[in-house]
């Protein structure tokens, strides 16, 4: 079983990859806001991770599909809504980065 969490939108050049996000899921937390919005945040001491994340979700626009599969558990279709501001902190003598962004799950 896979420990990332996968994200693929329609936009970007799939041979190069752009339209591919892989991240591990220790990286990533999603809360519920609403029935079906979820409020994901990327979170990691590695700036490159959330640089990636960044890179991916801020060339979309306001409605664009989108699946995401969490540990190959099956895919999850949604509409991509928005992004939170990046920012850092400090914890344990680290810095860790964070991202946010917000997605709406297609209800079948």
């Amino acid at each position: 079983m896979s420990d990332k969490v996968v994200f693929v939108k329609e936009s970007g050049n799939k041979n190069r990859g752009e339209n591919v996000l892989e991240i591990n899921q220790n990286r990533v937390r999603m809360k519920e806001k609403q029935k079906g919005t979820l409020s994901i945040t990327f979170e990691s001491p590695d700036k490159g991770d959330i640089d990636a994340a960044m890179a991916f979700f801020e060339s979309m626009t306001d409605m664009e599909p989108l699946t995401m599969n969490i540990a190959d558990t099956g895919e999850i279709r949604a509409y991509f809504k928005g992004t939170a501001p990046f920012s850092q902190k400090e914890e344990e003598g680290m810095t860790v980065y964070t991202y946010g962004v917000t997605i709406q799950e297609l209800q079948e």
